[in-house]
């Protein structure tokens, strides 16, 4: 019953191995940012929301 515990484990650890190779996060190079909200909290803009491309 031990081995199969120990095989099992070992099974689900190379596959979540295998899975995160392919994963890719965040902005990919050559990859352009979309436009985001921001509230500005200094300068002329103060307390306003603003919108950069």
């Amino acid at each position: 019953m031990r081995q199969v515990a120990v095989f099992s484990a070992l099974l689900l650890f190379t596959a979540g191995v295998t899975q995160g190779a392919d994963l890719k996060s965040g902005l990919q190079v050559g990859d352009g940012a979309g436009a985001y909200n921001v509230r500005d909290v200094t300068g002329p803009n103060a307390g306003k929301s603003l919108c950069y491309r």
